[in-house]
This record gives C-alpha cells, structure tokens and sequence, in this order.
C-alpha cells in the first residue's frame, strides 16, 4: 500500500512541476506564470504605464503636458545612457534576442530526442520572453505612447492645416527649387561623379552640428524636448537598405539608428527626422516636417540643401499626381542642378527598389504607424506636404 501512496505522491509532484492541474491547464499555466515573483513587479509597472497610456488617448491636453515633462525626461535618460555606448544597443540585443530563440529551439530539441522533462526550461524560458516583453512595453508607454496624441503639429505652430491644390504644390515647388537654387549658388555642395552631393564633414561632426540645430531651434518651438543625443550607425546598413529603413528611433532603448549605406543627402534629412521622434514628435509627417524646419532655418547651406532636396521630392510626386502639366512646366522651370540628386539617388536605389524585404517591412511599418493612432500608415510620410504649403504660404 506504502509504494502505490508513493507513486501517486510523485505523480502529484510530478503534475506540480509541470504546471498541469485541472480542466483548462492552459489558463492555469497562464496564471502560475503571471503568479512569480520574476513576473510580479513588472506587471505592477506595466498596469501604471497602462493607466497614462490610457488618459493620454482620452486627454490631448494631458498628452501634451506628460510629452514635454515626464515623457521627455525618461527619452532623455534613456539617451544619454545608450548614448554612452559605441555601438547599438538595440541593434545588439536584436541579435541577442535571435540567438536567444535559436538557443530555445535547440533546447527544445534536444530534450525532444533525450525525452527528458522540458517543464522546467519551458518555464523558465517563457518566464524570460514574459519579462522581457513586459519591460519593453512599459518603456514605450511611459517614454513615447503619449506623443502619439499630442496636440497637432500644425496648432503647436500656428499653421492652418487644409488638403492642397494642385496650383499651391506648384507654387511651393517653385519657392523651393529657388531656395535650392541660392543654397547651390552660396553653399560649397560637393558631388561625387554620380551626382550625389557630399557631407562636408564626418559622421561624427553631422552629430554635433544637427544637436546644435536643435537647440537653435528650442526656443522658437518649446514643444521639442531639450537634450543632445547620438545617432548610432547600424552595423548591417547594406542589408538594411533592402528593406528601404533609412533610419529607426528605437523607444526601448532610446536610441537613433542610421542605416549609413544610404546618400548622404538622406542619411542627414534621416537622421534629423529621427531625432524629431526622439524629441516627442511621433506622427510621420510631423517628424518629417520638424526635420525640414531645423535643418532649413540653420545657417549650414547643406543642411538647408538636403532639407530642400527632401522636400522638393515630396511635392513634385504630390504634384505629379495632382496635375502632370503643372508638374512639367515646374520641372522645366527648375535649375536643371537640382536633377543631379535625384538621377544619383535613383542610380543608387535600383537594386534595392523591388526587394521582398521591402514588401514585408512596408506592410510591417504600415500596421505599426496605425497602431500608434494615425490611420493614414505610411502614406503619412507624404502627408508633410500638406505643412510646407501652409507654411512656404506664411512664410511670403
């Protein structure tokens, strides 16, 4: 009798440590997990950073005030902590967090083949994925999730914001091909053999001199968070580039990443736009646009240049579009200079421009753009011209 109430002791152990009991041993699972210690305390940060989340969607005014406070404090912290580090943190626990499930299938493999007990690594294991994930989203809420329901870009600035005609893209096409035009008559805009213009400093020095466009910029639009930063270049930017990323603000780790593989030209206007999101500004458009106002109302004629070359682009394809014959006579009107960028850059971009890494990553940006509020996805990029008609119209 003695061994059979032992049998069925080891049994119950046996069911303990596996975490099967009654009829929905999923659930029960699920609850055990969430019971741990390992998991207890971020679940109680996740539930607040939950709650600010949430005030901020119902509340424009309390998202506002949390992004130039709180919000701009934590991207701050988390900046200059990752600013330290000569490379990627986030490019580098990407890599981790690959290698971590390879690890994880190569476990779960090998205790398939030896019929070993896999209750316990697949506790743990599940343990670390909960852990883990529940961190990265509490750093999003409490850093970035309220940016995305800030007040408008356009109110903060005082710009009326309309749909465009097709006669106001032309008239702003024309004003900026005549800004690009002193910016090629006054600024030293070199040019490699492809037409392509240079950087006329290093990685290092673009990074001092956009921090110090911002913080020109700080006292005209107080609504930018106020800190200098690093960009990190990506360590796989050939790669990257099929997937058409020029550059990413990664909110976990408060990090800017640059895919250098681009034109230098982009490689600027990308990582001024990321530093857009790295300041609070989370709409497309919005970073977009902040990144065309710091770079073009500097006194650095090739920071004006690319942000000139930028825009042009946006509104000759919006302009295009709208009215081809407008398009042509404001092409033909243009400094044929101007075409030297676009003809390079198209040169460069052929052999990435039908990857089946785009197509993924496209739809990938697509979903995430609007789960951050903004129901337009990525064709919110070329909204920014909406901005810079208002704007190029106030300006004159």
């Amino acid at each position: 009798m003695t061994p059979d109430k032992n049998l069925e002791s080891d049994g119950f152990e046996e069911k303990e440590n596996c975490k099967v009991t009654d009829k929905h041993p999923f659930l029960s699972y699920f609850r055990l997990l969430l019971s741990s210690k390992l998991v207890y305390i971020p679940l109680i940060i996740t539930a607040i950073s939950l709650v600010i989340s949430f005030v901020s969607v119902i509340s424009s005014s309390f998202a506002e005030f949390y992004s130039r406070t709180a919000g701009s404090f934590i991207r701050m912290v988390l900046a200059k902590i990752t600013g330290i580090l000569p490379f990627s943190l986030a490019e580098t626990l990407l890599a981790g967090f690959v290698l971590f499930l390879l690890w994880c299938m190569f476990r779960s493999v090998q205790t398939l083949i030896a019929r070993t007990d896999t209750c316990e690594f697949e506790d743990r294991a599940n343990k670390v994925f909960i852990c883990v994930f529940l961190c990265a989203f509490s750093l999003y809420n409490f850093s970035f999730a309220p940016s995305n329901h800030r007040t408008p870009l356009d109110k903060n600035l005082g710009l009326e914001r309309n749909p465009v005609s097709a006669e106001q893209l032309y008239d702003c096409m024309i004003k900026v091909s005549d800004e690009l035009k002193i910016c090629l008559d006054m600024g030293d805009i070199r040019r490699t053999p492809d037409g392509l213009s240079c950087m006329p400093y290093s990685y290092d020095e673009l990074n001092d001199v956009l921090n110090e466009a911002y913080r020109n910029s700080y006292d005209k639009y107080p609504f930018l968070s106020r800190f200098d930063s690093v960009a990190k270049r990506i360590m796989l930017s050939p790669l990257m580039t099929y997937t058409h990323i020029s550059g990413i603000y990664v909110p976990f780790t408060g990090e800017i990443n640059i895919n250098t593989n681009y034109p230098d030209s982009v490689i600027v206007f990308s990582q001024a736009h990321e530093m857009a999101h790295q300041r609070g500004i989370s709409r497309e458009d919005e970073a977009n646009f902040i990144a065309f106002l710091v770079l073009f109302e500097s006194d650095d004629y090739y920071l004006r240049y690319c942000a000139l070359s930028e825009l042009y682009d946006y509104l000759s394809n919006a302009l295009y579009s709208a009215d081809e014959k407008l398009f042509y006579e404001a092409f033909y009107a243009a400094d044929k200079r101007i075409f030297y960028e676009i003809l390079g850059f198209n040169d460069f971009f052929t052999p990435y421009q039908n990857s089946a890494a785009s197509a993924v990553m496209d739809t990938v940006n697509d979903v995430s753009i609007k789960l951050r509020g903004d129901s337009n996805g990525v064709n919110s990029y070329n909204m920014m011209v909406e901005l810079a008609v208002s704007y190029f119209e106030k300006l004159n």
